[in-house]
């Protein structure tokens, strides 16, 4: 049976990976001069794949060692430590000997040693109480760090989670130890941008001016195009050029979504022309109508009649103008400002290319082809 080359999540390596070489190149400039960066981009554009594109690139040559975290699901500084020190001894653990070692020199954090069902390769992970014990364990876990011979490359991705945090000398403190281990450099990634900019933009923060900022915005629609003929062709499945461009206007070049698509139609090992993409689009917003019925009932009646108004309207670059609030009929503009800073808190909409959309692209597919009948 044929691989699907179109991934939706994880990383396997560059034969599955798209362009990026500008992106790719440049923080491997960062690398190499030691400066740490930050990658932030819409949500789902692709900032994970290349940051693990990178690490699979540079493992490969052994040119660093890569930890990776992602900190989206925590919600304080003893969550921090636990997700943080998990990847930065489950990367060290690479052996017996290496595992002695950790369970020696850290027996403060009282690391706990299992192996992984999936692939039998050692984890290692620990526990922290309360907040004293998590700012101990921090400086433990960055001290240990600091004794290894190996340059480190360590990306926390949606670090824009630590601006939420209760303690709020959270980032003073990661910027100490940062500044104090010498052997490592970071790549600080998420998706809310003005959580971001600010806390490594704004004059009185820990991080002000501590990174280089690195925004990614979509492939180019040619490079795409020509890796999605490319891979049908490899697995000797056929796709109308017009079919991809199709499928590029549907998704708007969003990666996640140009992936899924193509994934789709690819598992169905059939010749693909543009009323089978049109088809499988139908196939794929119906099967989800119970999640966008779930998200309807997350907002109130405005919100969601200005969601489907901006839906609607193929996008808006301003949502309070009197031309859009009359052809929608959406009251007041001082409702509808309050209502569009809700929907963005909630991550229903952003603003991409100076224009406010929907973030999940099949949502607004979906909200398109019920027309005003939702």
């Amino acid at each position: 049976m044929k691989s699907n080359p179109f991934l939706i999540t994880g990383y396997i390596s560059p034969n599955y990976f798209c362009d990026r070489e500008k992106e790719t190149e440049s923080i491997f400039d960062a690398i190499r001069n030691n400066r740490d960066i930050t990658v932030f981009s819409p949500r789902r554009i692709g900032k994970t794949g290349l940051i693990k594109h990178v690490f699979h690139t540079g493992k490969h040559k052994n040119l660093f060692i890569p930890v990776y975290t992602d900190i989206l699901a925590t919600s304080s500084l003893k969550e921090f430590t636990e997700y943080f020190g998990r990847s930065v001894l489950t990367t060290l653990a690479k052996n017996e000997s290496a595992i002695k070692k950790i369970l020696r020199n850290l027996a403060s954090v009282r690391p706990k040693i299992s192996l992984d069902p999936i692939t039998g390769e050692p984890s290692v992970s620990m526990t922290v109480s309360n907040e004293r014990e998590a700012e101990d364990s921090l400086d433990t876990v960055f001290r240990y760090l600091r004794e290894q011979k190996n340059h480190f490359i360590i990306a926390i991705d949606e670090f824009q989670a630590v601006a939420a945090y209760p303690e709020k000398n959270t980032e003073a403190l990661l910027r100490t130890h940062i500044q104090q281990t010498t052997n490592t450099n970071l790549i600080f990634s998420g998706s809310r941008k003005h959580i971001l900019t600010g806390i490594f933009s704004t004059p009185d923060r820990p991080f002000f001016n501590s990174t280089q900022l690195m925004e990614i915005g979509k492939i180019d629609a040619d490079n795409y195009k020509q890796f999605i003929l490319e891979r049908f062709e490899m697995s000797e499945l056929k796709i109308n050029p017009s079919a991809v461009d199709l499928i590029l206007e549907i998704t708007d070049v969003h990666t996640f979504y140009v992936q899924y698509l193509c994934n789709r139609l690819f598992g169905e090992h059939e010749k693909v022309d543009s009323a089978k993409v049109n088809r499988m689009l139908l196939t794929i917003i119906t099967e989800n109508e119970a999640v966008y019925a779930n998200y309807i009932n997350l907002l109130t009646p405005l919100q969601f009649r200005i969601l489907r108004a901006i839906a609607l309207n193929g996008g808006v670059q301003n949502p309070t103008s009197s031309d859009f609030i009359s052809t929608y009929d959406l009251g007041a503009a001082s409702s509808v400002s309050l209502a569009v800073k809700s929907l963005i808190d909630k991550e229903f909409i952003a603003l991409i290319d100076k224009k406010y959309t929907l973030n999940d692209l099949f949502f607004y597919w979906w909200l398109r082809y019920k027309g005003g009948s939702v």
